[in-house]
């Protein structure tokens, strides 16, 4: 082969492989397409007033420029109505949270003090504690002064005008109760109870069934769970740690709690 030959060969040959290469231009430019894509949707994720009016400046930008220039145009960025609508929702989401919980917390205090102080008239503050926990209004009453006697679930006249005078004051609020018992860690060696499981449930069932029957309390409003000995506020090594943790618990929900 003849050397101009050769050369015109190697000429053509180099021109093929620029040519199939030009595919990866295409490719490079979808693929920049696809990432600016992603990027605007990443930025739209969340609805905040800033990024959608920085979003609309340069899509108003990029395709209408005349429309920032125009004196009183009616361009996307002169619609201010979307931006405010936009402003005043993403407020009202960020206020609507605290101000429910400000509402809560202040609804939660007044019962507790309603609680306190009808127990103070009848002289029960020594059988019940109130406390206002995460969950909502704590009365915590203690097993040995509510319960006719130590393994029993039947309610004692204290036990009985303990529950209601709960009932009194939330009888007419929206509020859920839960009744919790619990027991110390002493085994059961006698009675009609088999575990301090059994035990706990079915006295926080009789509470739950005298706030229903006897007090009025809607049933939809109502449940108990028992916790037998896992849960203890005191250490179970002394008399008085077990007394403390030998109780049952009516708790008044928060209206944003669910039972």
């Amino acid at each position: 082969m003849s050397s101009a030959r050769r050369r015109h060969a190697a000429h053509a040959a180099g021109h093929g492989e620029e040519n199939g290469e030009r595919w990866l231009l295409t490719y490079a430019d979808m693929i920049t397409l696809l990432l600016a894509l992603f990027i605007v949707l990443f930025a739209m994720s969340t609805i905040n007033a800033q990024k959608f009016l920085e979003f609309k400046l340069g899509l108003e930008q990029v395709f209408s420029p005349s429309a920032i220039a125009k004196p009183g145009g009616s361009g996307l960025l002169k619609q201010t109505s979307i931006v405010s609508s936009i402003q005043s929702h993403s407020a009202s989401k960020i206020a609507a949270p605290s101000q429910s919980s400000a509402q809560s917390n202040a609804q939660l205090d007044r019962i507790a003090a309603k609680v306190e102080q009808a127990l103070a008239a009848k002289h029960l503050q020594n059988a019940a504690q109130v406390t206002v926990s995460a969950k909502g209004v704590v009365v915590q009453i203690l097993a040995d002064k509510a319960f006719f006697a130590s393994d029993s679930a039947a309610l004692g006249t204290i036990g009985n005008e303990v529950v209601d005078t709960i009932a009194k004051v939330v009888r007419k609020q929206p509020n859920d109760l839960v009744v919790e018992g619990y027991t110390d860690t002493e085994p059961i060696t006698g009675g009609p109870y088999n575990s301090n499981w059994e035990l706990s449930a079915v006295r926080a069932a009789n509470v739950t069934n005298r706030l229903n029957v006897v007090d009025g309390i809607a049933p939809t409003r109502l449940s108990a769970q028992g916790y037998g000995q896992t849960d203890p506020l005191q250490s179970n090594a002394t008399p008085a740690g077990r007394a403390q943790n030998r109780r049952v618990d009516v708790v008044i929900l928060s209206t944003t709690e669910a039972p």
